[in-house]
């Protein structure tokens, strides 16, 4: 996520979108890149400034009440639209749907390009996953202290692709804006806890410790895309249900 100046972590969810191409959830990437590891000794670019994306779309309304998110990344990606239960909307920017204030519960849809193996110290460890969904589940998997769940195929919005849940370290000391204490800053004076680097770029990083993620690892017309689905380690069940009941709600636009 890119976007600070907003209410807590509402502004860096907002960047999750960059590759929620879709809607933008602060996501992420198009192209596939071809599979290379990032040479060992060398240097990471630091990554632009956070700043939100200008002139972004704002969401729309359709009828039914179902909202349309707008593309917000390098590269064409699908529009994607869903359901919204009352209290939950697009985060500022339209790029991440949350519900109400919160900055951890909420969905986003990425493209990611680069995904570290230590997702704290991930300044030297970026590697570029290979192009398909098998290649990024396993370089996911590959990260360290993520305690993934058993991935499983799946089919979401009526294309197919592989689901596992994982989450943050439910001892990490987090502070201040989402700051993981003994993490990389990615420039900006944050310390980061990332997922990936995306296209448009966007980083995943999260915000609180013990944080759960929901993700769907999908190929979408050839188009890998991962729905990514969060919410803190206390939420109740009502909470879940209404994530659940967005995510399958999700509905990709034609091209």
């Amino acid at each position: 996520m890119k976007v600070r100046n907003l209410p807590t972590h509402v502004a860096r969810l907002v960047c999750l979108t960059a590759l929620l191409i879709l809607a933008g959830s602060c996501t992420a990437p198009s192209s596939t890149p071809t599979a290379v590891a990032q040479p060992s000794g060398t240097a990471i670019p630091t990554p632009a400034p956070t700043s939100a994306p200008s002139a972004a779309p704002s969401p729309r309304i359709q009828s039914g009440g179902r909202v349309v998110g707008s593309a917000n990344a390098a590269g064409t990606y699908r529009g994607y639209s869903v359901q919204l239960p009352s209290g939950w909307a697009f985060a500022p920017g339209g790029y991440f749907v949350v519900k109400g204030s919160s900055s951890i519960t909420g969905i986003g849809v990425w493209d990611p390009t680069e995904v570290p193996t230590d997702p704290c110290l991930w300044r030297e460890s970026l590697k570029r996953p290979g192009p398909t969904v098998g290649d990024l589940v396993e370089a996911l998997l590959a990260q360290a202290d993520r305690n993934p769940s058993t991935p499983r195929e799946v089919t979401l919005a009526g294309y197919p692709g592989t689901y596992f849940e994982w989450s943050t370290p439910e001892d990490a000391v987090v502070t201040a804006d989402a700051d993981f204490e003994g993490c990389d800053d990615p420039g900006n004076g944050h310390h980061d806890f990332i997922s990936w680097l995306g296209a448009g770029d966007s980083e995943r990083y999260h915000q609180a410790a013990g944080q759960i993620d929901r993700l769907w690892i999908l190929d979408v017309d050839g188009q890998r895309l991962v729905i990514d689905a969060s919410t803190p380690r206390d939420a109740e069940q009502a909470e879940l249900s209404e994530l659940q009941q967005v995510v399958e709600s999700l509905r990709f636009e034609n091209r």
